[in-house]
């Protein structure tokens, strides 16, 4: 009773927990977060259109090879604006700042010159247009050219066009003190002013980009949103918010949407976009070198950029705009501002309703009421099963929403909660029932043969050697297979039954063969041969043992199914080597027991008869020394922890199976092709394995091992100097 409070005590706390980071969303919670959004873009980055009427020219390295250092001279930026335009640019947007005069215009070299101790030169008439920042001002506004601005501490310029809030300002916006703007002359040129400050995450990365921003106390909208106005010629933009739209915001005013023109963009409650990338596309790059690289009309030029919103930027590393987006780790700046552009046109929006938090947050808190249910009805496979399915769903969900949908679903704390809650509630169900499986060891002593008693008595020193001694012993492990099964659902006594039913038939056999008992772990025996009193031929006795052992556990399963339980069978694990013995523990109790490499070989034998589909696993000792009548059928080669070579892996079988001698040499083929990496061969040879019958032995379940592994090489290959063993994992 008191597990099932704590489950449900410890599952209510991860749910509050996991709800509170999700409504609060702190920085750890958002990087997380992200990486699984960035994963799912890389997975399905947004199709590139050629013909999408967005272009970029570049200032690239070739372009400061071809023209200088930067800053260019105005002119040249002059000439470069009417050649766009006489190319059929609808609209050209400077990712660019111009706040101070062109150094290299003639008036501007004059004061230099004088600053220096030069001679005075003679002034260029400033009405004449001479200066080069007047020429450039005039290629401004010759058409619809957008110059930009970025958050500062200055004066805000004034805006050709505002930004109208149907509402309150939202809180969350973007918001500078002032503006870092151009040259007033440029300024007032320019068709539209817009913001080039992108937004990025606690790790740099670019996910999101600001439609508009505040600057001191006027709204801006950024370069790529006053582009788009200006192509379609409209007045202006319009911010809408929750407050106008009657949508929840948690009592304050949020972003919903910004409608320039035609077109509506739907936004996060911060006035951002989130962008869908496309990444890197040579096709929407042109550089300014091939944009000025002949005279007079270029139909090459035209097709690239006529008819297109043209963004001017720079890939140069030396100018400093570079970002890092979901896609790539290194992108101009200028990249951003197209990939809004090209998502905005193409009506192509991710969105992230306002009732997708309250989703997640009854998905979390339904995933860990499933697990806590599940636990606390002792049911820790349904838990687990509970888990898998809502975190697994959660993570097919977000890509599926964002693909079909163009839907934002964050997966992070629905997949997580499950796991969190089971984790720690399987702990405690596990320590529960070792607890129980505790108190059913602490009814049984130690076994051994009666008739070894008196010699035992007669020599407890000798026979016992508390102080430890060294001997070769054949350990063996018993356990019943399909306990947990078994065991699910009955009464306490109906439990008791079961696993007494099964160890007093297997103990019987064990000390008719004169093993010695070591231990009952829970519904498990571990046994030895050849200790307390030295035997000789322990082995043929330990594996003379084993049909036995198995028949009496049918009995058992034959007793409890005629109680109406389920059956029950027995998985054995056999190894011969060398191992300590003696009395060991504490003061207040000692066991007789024996510890060692042989003996941890022993216990991981056992474990691998479900993995090979056989009852019995023996090590290369014990099948080095089988017996007349039975026969080893070598299975694998496994690496072992605390052994230096490989060991092989066998199971024993009657000489007189019927089919052992075909299915052996079929094995023997199969593994043989294995060792030697003819992945082909050994798969056909595994599926006539699987083919063949042999009693004891599940000829299909040790051939999809086998194919499974050859799977895996097959992706990975092994190293050159593998000698086809395997690392063995299960205990």
């Amino acid at each position: 009773m008191r597990l099932v409070l704590w489950t449900w005590v410890w599952a209510s706390l991860v749910a509050l927990v996991g709800g509170a980071v999700v409504l609060s969303e702190p920085r750890p919670y958002l990087m997380i977060r992200d990486l699984a959004q960035d994963a799912i873009q890389r997975m399905h980055p947004r199709p590139y259109d050629p013909a999408s009427p967005v272009a970029i020219v570049d200032v690239d390295e070739g372009s400061l090879a071809a023209f200088g250092q930067w800053p260019w001279p105005r002119t040249l930026l002059a000439a470069m604006t009417d050649r766009l335009y006489e190319h059929g640019a609808i609209a050209v947007g400077y990712d660019v700042i111009f706040p101070e005069p062109d150094r290299t215009s003639p008036e501007q070299v004059a004061v230099t010159w004088q600053r220096f101790g030069g001679p005075t030169l003679p002034e260029p008439d400033p009405g004449s247009g001479a200066t080069h920042d007047a020429q450039f001002a005039r290629a401004v506004a010759s058409g619809p050219t957008v110059l930009s601005v970025a958050g500062g501490a200055g004066p805000v310029p004034d805006l050709p066009a505002g930004v109208a809030v149907t509402g309150g300002w939202p809180t969350a916006l973007t918001r500078f003190p002032g503006a870092l703007s151009n040259l007033a002359e440029l300024d007032a040129a320019a068709a539209g002013l817009g913001a080039i400050s992108l937004s990025a995450g606690t790790d740099g990365v670019v996910r999101t980009v600001p439609l508009v921003v505040g600057m001191g106390e006027q709204l801006v909208p950024s370069l790529s949103l006053e582009l788009l106005r200006v192509a379609q010629g409209a007045r202006g933009h319009v911010l809408r918010t929750s407050e106008a739209s009657g949508e929840i915001s948690g009592g304050s005013a949020a972003a919903v949407a910004v409608r320039t023109g035609a077109i509506e963009i739907p936004v996060e409650a911060n006035g951002h976009f989130r962008v869908h990338f496309a990444g890197r596309q040579d096709g929407r790059v042109t550089p300014v070198a091939r944009v000025m690289a002949r005279e007079g009309f270029d139909p090459a030029l035209a097709e690239r950029v006529g008819g297109r919103i043209v963004l001017v930027g720079s890939s140069a590393q030396g100018l400093f705009d570079i970002r890092a987006t979901p896609l790539d780790a290194a992108v101009p700046g200028v990249t951003v501002h197209a990939e809004v552009l090209e998502q905005v046109i193409a009506g192509h929006f991710l969105s992230r309703p306002d009732w997708m938090k309250g989703l997640e947050l009854v998905l979390l808190v339904l995933g860990a009421a499933g697990v806590a249910l599940a636990l606390a009805r002792n049911r820790p496979l349904w838990a687990l099963g509970v888990a898998v399915t809502v975190s697994a769903g959660a993570a097919a969900a977000a890509p599926a929403l964002f693909v079909a949908r163009a839907v934002v679903f964050d997966p992070v704390a629905v997949a997580s909660v499950p796991f969190l809650v089971f984790m720690p509630g399987a702990a405690g169900g596990l320590l529960a029932k070792e607890r129980a499986r505790r108190s059913i060891r602490a009814r049984f002593a130690h076994f051994v043969p009666v008739d070894l008693l008196p010699q035992i008595e007669a020599n407890p020193e000798r026979a016992l050697t508390p102080l430890g001694s060294e001997r070769e012993l054949t350990v063996v492990f018993i356990d019943m297979r399909g306990f947990s099964t078994a065991s699910e659902g009955m009464s306490p006594e109906q439990v008791v039954t079961l696993v007494n039913a099964f160890l007093s038939e297997v103990s019987e056999v064990l000390v008719s063969h004169r093993a010695t008992i070591d231990k009952y772990m829970g519904d498990a025996i571990m046994a030895f041969w050849n200790a307390p009193i030295e035997q000789a031929g322990h082995v043929a006795r330990a594996v003379g043992a084993m049909p036995d052992i198995q028949a009496a556990a049918r009995r058992a399963s034959d007793r409890m199914q005629a109680q109406g339980l389920p059956p029950i069978s027995v998985g054995i694990g056999l190894n011969t080597g060398r191992a300590a013995i003696g009395l060991m523990g504490s003061q207040a109790r000692l066991s007789y027991t024996c510890l060692g490499e042989s003996v941890n070989l022993a216990a991981r034998l056992e474990g691998l008869t479900r993995i090979y589909g056989v009852w019995n696993c023996v090590g290369p000792a014990t099948a080095a020394q089988c017996p007349p009548g039975f026969v080893a059928l070598g299975l694998d080669l496994i690496s072992v922890k605390g052994f230096r070579r490989a060991v092989e892996v066998s199971t024993l079988l009657p000489a007189e199976t019927p089919g052992l001698a075909q299915v052996a040499a079929a094995l023997d083929r199969a593994r043989e092709a294995y060792r030697h990496g003819d992945w082909s061969g050994a798969e056909a040879a595994f599926e006539t394995l699987r083919a063949l019958d042999l009693a004891d032995c599940d000829t299909a379940v040790l051939a999809d091992l086998y194919l499974h592994r050859i799977a895996d090489w097959r992706r990975a290959p092994p190293p050159a100097d593998w000698d086809g063993s395997h690392v063995a994992l299960a205990k």
